[in-house]
């Protein structure tokens, strides 16, 4: 049975930018990526094969992305339809360059109205207030939680972030109710799935989302809509760009409210590189 995986392609995905190229690891999550349409009618005598690997090791590598076995692994092939949808249906529709400028401002002006300052305030004060502060999210979904992890060292705050690629239940169980969790997913999915390892924690529990299903806020302590409509399980452009747009808004936010006086402020100039230092990124 799948343990804490939510997505097998991150999961698989997630090894291969994390392993050397050559490694057992990376040359099976790399044949499963290549094959994933087939994954269904794969067997572990032809992978093993193919890879070079021993079929205990293929079963140490299932468990190592949160399957119990092989099989269990198969189980998940229906992914690669939903992916398939997710991906190539959404971005082929016609005169895409007109729907994404068009629905990315709309998408920003309702941010705007939903984000108020009360919204803002309310969520930057937890933050600073906070013991610890954990972004949990999708490793697909990572990319906004690493840009405001990285923007907030600056600011004197450190921020972990939790992905489905590691050890969940791990990183979440000794938090407690001075720590802050927010978990993005855009279409609830991720929340969904993660539900039951979220109830358990003790932390004051915050989710930024586009899905409205009320049953959320048995789970949270708040619930922050990035949309007046509920856009549960569709792709839109509130989970390629609304949850950057408002961590941005949300950082400039924080920065304005907690910045200490006389701390010198930007934008500044980039600095020169050296001609040692150029010749360095050369070689």
């Amino acid at each position: 049975m799948k343990s804490t995986a939510f997505s097998l392609m991150t999961a698989l995905l997630a090894v291969m930018n994390e392993s050397e190229p050559g490694e057992p690891y990376y040359v099976l999550a790399q044949y499963f990526l290549c094959h994933f349409d087939q994954l269904k009618e794969l067997n572990i005598y032809d992978v093993a094969e193919a890879c070079y690997v021993s079929r205990s090791g293929i079963r140490r590598f299932c468990q190592s992305i949160g399957f119990d076995n092989f099989s269990d692994l198969k189980a998940a092939a229906e992914e690669w339809k939903r992916h398939c949808n997710y991906f190539i249906g959404y971005s082929a529709r016609p005169n895409y360059k007109s729907y994404l400028s068009h629905s990315v401002t709309d998408m920003m002006q309702e941010i705007n109205r939903l984000a108020t300052t009360a919204v803002l305030d309310k969520l930057a004060k937890r933050i600073h207030d906070s013991r610890n502060v954990v972004l949990f999210t999708s490793d697909f979904s990572g990319m906004t939680a690493r840009g405001f992890q990285q923007s907030m060292v600056v600011m004197g705050k450190l921020v972990l972030i939790v992905t489905d690629a590691q050890d969940v239940p791990g990183y979440l169980k000794d938090l407690t109710s001075n720590d802050l969790l927010m978990t993005i997913s855009a279409t609830g999915n991720f929340a969904t799935v993660m539900e039951p390892m979220i109830r358990e924690t003790e932390a004051y529990k915050v989710l930024i989302t586009v899905n409205h299903d009320r049953r959320f806020w048995s789970v949270y302590d708040g619930v922050i809509y990035l949309s007046e409509k509920d856009n549960a399980n569709a792709r839109t452009v509130y989970s390629q760009y609304g949850t950057n747009y408002f961590f941005d808004i949300l950082y400039s936010y924080y920065v304005q409210k907690y910045l200490k006086q006389g701390t010198a402020v930007g934008p500044f100039d980039e600095p020169r590189l050296e001609e040692s230092d150029k010749n360095k990124m050369k070689k």
